[in-house]
């Protein structure tokens, strides 16, 4: 069983966007599952900066796409993921200290991160994206 299921509620209407969207679920899952496992720490470091990177990534692509629609809260969007991307870069840091309960801190994180960014203010810029047909 998956740490995130993808589930149909989550699509903004926009393939792309939507298809890196399942993308940051399977790496987020790829990360639980090497954690479970026991992995090595070289091992998941490289799934968390799979992560950051991919995040990055998503984000200015799918600003680009806000900024194209002329979604009107652009700005705020923004700092919602570069708040996001700081926080994961703070885990990312604290990956190698072994810190009790680390894991759990991250796995909840990214889970509330990826299912409440998506359902919540994503879902705020989809109406936009569809009007603009972009």
């Amino acid at each position: 069983m998956a740490f995130i299921d993808w589930k149909p509620q989550y699509s903004v209407g926009h393939m792309e966007i939507d298809q890196q969207h399942r993308k940051l679920v399977d790496i987020i899952n790829n990360l639980h599952d090497a954690m479970k496992l026991g992995g090595k720490p070289e091992d998941l470091m490289r799934i968390l900066n799979d992560l950051v990177n991919y995040t990055r990534y998503h984000f200015t692509h799918e600003e680009k796409v806000m900024q194209q629609a002329g979604y009107p809260d652009l700005a705020n969007h923004q700092r919602v993921h570069r708040a996001m991307v700081e926080q994961v870069e703070k885990f990312r840091r604290e990956a190698g200290s072994s810190r009790t309960g680390f894991s759990i801190r991250l796995m909840g994180f990214l889970k509330t991160w990826l299912t409440d960014h998506i359902m919540g203010t994503d879902q705020k810029y989809a109406p936009a994206l569809k009007s603009a047909k972009v």
